[in-house]
């Protein structure tokens, strides 16, 4: 998420141990982390709050954002390159269309083992 290494973590760790000295650390991370945990809860609370006086709901927002997405020029390209795929014969033509003059052979079934 904040694309931090493990060598920004250990210069962050020693900054801390300097700034709040070993006694002071323990308490100063467990006061953050309350904090952090504090502002989340809040966080959620309004959202749902600010749902509810809307008379919003989550599960038909999600489907609506989700029907959106999928009009993406990347996905819409993705499912046109998919119904082509759909319609060919695996030889990389379109069913119907043919290249060459020559009549196709059947090679049946293809037996590895066979000498």
């Amino acid at each position: 998420m904040f694309n931090i290494g493990m060598g920004e973590i250990a210069v962050l760790a020693v900054l801390a141990l300097l700034v709040f000295g070993p006694d002071r650390l323990p308490k100063a991370i467990q006061a953050i982390t309350a904090g952090l945990r504090n502002l989340r809860s809040s966080a959620s609370d309004a959202t749902k709050s600010l749902q509810e006086a809307a008379g919003i709901d989550s599960d038909t927002t999600r489907q609506a954002m989700d029907d959106i997405a999928q009009l993406h020029p990347k996905r819409l390209m993705g499912s046109v390159l998919d119904d082509a795929d759909d319609n060919s014969d695996g030889t990389g033509r379109k069913n119907g269309s043919a290249t060459s003059s020559a009549p196709s052979q059947s090679l049946g079934d293809f037996d590895p083992d066979a000498p």
